[in-house]
């Protein structure tokens, strides 16, 4: 079996978990906060080292987690994590995790690129036109890139609406390519 369907099998077994004893919210709450931590190399490598000792691995979780304040499910999920010896899959059943827990509560993730940050009316509108044609809530993040050059890039989920000013000149450009048949 795959590491793939290992991290989905672990995932859907703690929220099934986590659910049955209310603690799902909160749950993915810090999933999310840790998967911010992930950002540092060195959690990630000490964790997966097979020379730590699981019990250092679990007290290390166990303090990015918020030590006492950390959830009770997502302690003995640590645990089977490390006592199965499945800590390289750590990263990736917390992400299919995050990921069972929007689907199941109707959570879009949505990024919206621009070249200056939009007033909060413009933000606003777009957020209460997705909850009201296909989610019941939305995490919004918003991004700044210059080199869009202008307009916006709307990413929800796994869809992307390209408004860009960059994306409009590279689609005119490879339309004059293949119209051409030239290199640019």
């Amino acid at each position: 079996m795959n590491d793939g369907h290992i991290a989905k099998r672990y995932a859907q077994a703690l929220i099934d978990y986590a659910t049955a004893h209310g603690e799902d919210e909160r749950l993915y709450r810090r999933m999310k906060s840790l998967l911010e931590l992930s950002a540092m190399p060195r959690l990630k490598t000490t964790i997966a080292n097979p020379m730590v000792a699981p019990a250092d691995k679990l007290q290390l979780l166990r303090s990015a987690a918020g030590g006492d304040s950390a959830e009770e499910s997502f302690l003995r999920f640590a645990q089977l994590v490390i006592d199965n010896k499945r800590e390289h899959l750590l990263w990736n059943i917390m992400l299919n995790y995050i990921s069972l827990y929007r689907t199941i509560h109707r959570i879009g993730k949505v990024v919206l690129v621009s070249v200056e940050p939009l007033p909060a009316t413009v933000t606003d509108r777009i957020l209460q036109n997705l909850i009201a044609k296909t989610y019941s809530a939305v995490e919004m993040e918003n991004r700044i890139d210059k080199s869009i050059k202008g307009g916006f890039i709307l990413q929800i989920d796994d869809r992307r609406l390209d408004a860009s000013v960059a994306g409009q000149l590279e689609k005119v450009r490879r339309q004059f390519i293949r119209k051409n048949k030239i290199i640019v």
